[in-house]
């Protein structure tokens, strides 16, 4: 009874962990471009920066994950939370100091110990749900959090930084993280411990196989990221300080919809109804190519109803191929598939963009991912259960 008790309580704060832990980040994460270059960094070498993000981020996947398995999930949210807290107060005070090489160095072991936070958080989250439909709801709620704090963080930043600047704005967004720290001291869930830390995921050709096409999924779905906004703001001329509305809309959409479409996906055959999700987004992203905000906005209505399907479907897939005394190892190579596929994704994003010019060229060569990516699905899932 006093189980059952903890882990509802557990479920419960679920998005607000997934709030405080993206709203602190979301408040500097769009402007780091942009305080590098205030530091000096030429425009060339900014790109080379992410590059390496995404690389220690993807490193840190594996390590959360990998650690959770051994160390248990909220020591390593706790520990990782702090030390991204940390990085990020470091970094602020950077600013104090000329040139960038600290600001980088801290950026780096920001994002490591951030993506160590979220490897763990996820096999926390699927741990939770002893059953398909219950992690379905857990990631469902875990969204909502994350969502609204991308929704009102960048647009909070860059108000913060106007009146505060740099060097406040990130100060604050560590202190916010460090406080957010605490809440993972209430997150309890009955969980055992295992004494090798390994990454012999990687010889389970089998889970390889199946969440291979992950690799197009995540591509695709990344095309309303970086993709979205150079082609709203530049092509489209929409304003800068409209284009936030777009996220805004986002954010409401998984706030207001996510649970209800959750028990909608309940005991549902997961294959067939992520493939459905993609083709929310492939709708949405072509109406994109009519241009204008209102379109912008109709088609971010349309693409976000596919995220709240793909978003948790996808962690609840990753989470039942899953070997159960290694989840924390298997979902980070999931994550660190995930997170390498979406940079992916923004390369082939500015390479359609760089190349072509008619908006309905756009998008639909980038639906052509999209469909690809159902195609290669469902060969490699449908023909047989994957579970």
């Amino acid at each position: 009874m006093k189980e059952a008790s903890e882990n509802k309580t557990s479920e419960l704060l679920i998005p607000f962990v997934g709030l405080f832990r993206t709203f602190a980040v979301a408040l500097i994460s769009p402007y780091l471009g942009l305080a590098l270059y205030r530091k000096g960094l030429p425009l060339p070498y900014v790109g080379i920066v992410y590059v390496m993000l995404a690389v220690i981020g993807a490193l840190g996947q594996l390590f959360g994950g990998a650690a959770s398995d051994k160390l248990g999930r909220r020591k390593v949210m706790i520990f990782s939370q702090i030390g991204s807290g940390f990085a990020l107060v470091l970094m602020g005070m950077s600013f104090l100091i000329s040139g960038y090489f600290v600001f980088i160095v801290m950026s780096l072991f920001q994002n490591f110990f951030g993506s160590s936070n979220m490897a763990a958080f996820n096999a926390y989250v699927g741990e939770l749900g002893s059953d398909q439909n219950g992690m379905i709801r857990g990631y469902s709620r875990m969204r909502i959090g994350i969502n609204v704090g991308w929704a009102a963080g960048p647009l909070i930043g860059g108000v913060m930084i106007g009146y505060l600047g740099f060097k406040n704005t990130w100060i604050i967004s560590g202190l916010i993280v460090l406080a957010s720290s605490v809440l993972f001291l209430f997150l309890k869930a009955k969980q055992r411990f295992y004494s090798n830390l390994d990454i012999s995921t990687f010889k389970d050709l089998d889970y390889l196989k199946k969440i291979s096409p992950f690799v197009l999924i995540y591509a695709f779905i990344a095309q309303f990221g970086l993709t979205l906004t150079i082609y709203e703001t530049v092509n489209m001329n929409v304003p800068v300080s409209l284009y936030g509305l777009i996220y805004l809309l986002n954010g409401a959409i998984v706030a207001v919809f996510q649970m209800p479409m959750a028990k909608m996906l309940y005991s549902k055959n997961i294959v067939r109804w992520i493939e459905y999700g993609i083709i929310f987004y492939i709708v949405g992203f072509f109406v994109y190519a009519f241009g204008g905000l209102i379109y912008a906005l109709l088609g971010t209505c349309i693409t976000t109803l596919g995220e709240n399907i793909v978003s948790p479907l996808s962690m609840t897939f990753a989470n039942l191929l899953s070997k159960e005394e290694k989840r924390g190892s298997y979902l980070g190579v999931f994550g660190m598939l995930s997170s390498s596929s979406r940079s992916l994704g923004s390369l082939y994003g500015s390479f359609l963009l760089s190349k072509l010019t008619n908006p309905f060229e756009i998008w639909s060569s980038a639906d052509l991912l999209g469909a690809l990516s159902i195609v290669y699905f469902s060969l490699i899932n449908r023909s047989k259960r994957s579970f």
